[in-house]
């Protein structure tokens, strides 16, 4: 937990249109206010001022401050960046339907399995039709989450991209290692300042902690496969 900073920055106004701004209609993706909701109600129960998360993202405090209020949308990986301060996946921003029934998977029919395990042993169905889905504010791009939910070690999603989005220009890093399959379209994954450009068929593995982003290429939806770990 970081230090809490000046009190006015754990106490900033909200904006008067917050209260009526509310999250998106089932599977049209948070809004803008409600990720800044979101944001700013985890970074004041851990205790961070504006100012902390700012300087540790590598932000400016007046962006962090109008990306919390709704004013302003952030990038995919600006967002990484900032869950990586507050040592939480993004999906904690950005899931779709965060109570949707079915979210921590079915048990499977293994003897012993219940629902809800993370031991070697257990077994956890996730349907197809009931996939946690986030869409970032203002995005064509859909990721769906094919592990039960994020209290595992290891988060698997599958993505569809349009042409030319990803987790926009600039790098970001966390911890974990990372494994990506490109399932239809091109697409470019920058690791450490060098681009890889993947065609349908080609996978990637590398360390989360190289500065990396990612982008599809070309005039058609990209569709990928990435298991990451720990959940990022």
């Amino acid at each position: 937990m970081a230090n809490a900073g000046d009190g006015a920055a754990m106490n900033e106004p909200r904006d008067s249109r917050d209260s009526r701004e509310t999250a998106g209609p089932a599977g049209q993706g948070v809004s803008r206010a409600e990720l800044g909701r979101r944001l700013r109600s985890i970074r004041q129960a851990q205790g961070y001022s504006l100012q902390n998360i700012a300087e540790q993202a590598g932000l400016s405090k007046s962006f962090v401050s109008q990306l919390e209020l709704g004013h302003t949308a952030a990038s995919l990986g600006t967002l990484k960046r900032i869950c990586a301060v507050l040592d939480i996946p993004v999906w904690a921003l950005l899931d779709d339907e965060p109570d949707k029934p079915g979210g921590p998977g079915e048990p499977g029919d293994a003897p012993g399995a219940r629902d809800g395990e993370s031991g070697s042993g257990s077994v956890a169905i996730v349907r197809h039709d009931r996939r946690k889905v986030r869409r970032y504010p203002g995005s064509d791009t859909e990721i769906s989450l094919l592990t039960p939910d994020l209290d595992r070690k290891i988060e698997v999603t599958l993505s569809v991209l349009q042409p030319g989005e990803g987790y926009g220009h600039e790098t970001y890093t966390h911890r974990g290692e990372e494994f990506g399959l490109v399932l239809s379209g091109t697409y470019e994954v920058t690791v450490d300042g060098v681009a890889y450009v993947l065609e349908e068929g080609d996978s990637i593995y590398f360390s989360s902690r190289l500065p990396h982003r990612t982008r599809a290429l070309g005039d058609t939806p990209v569709t990928t496969f990435w298991a990451v770990t720990p959940p990022s």
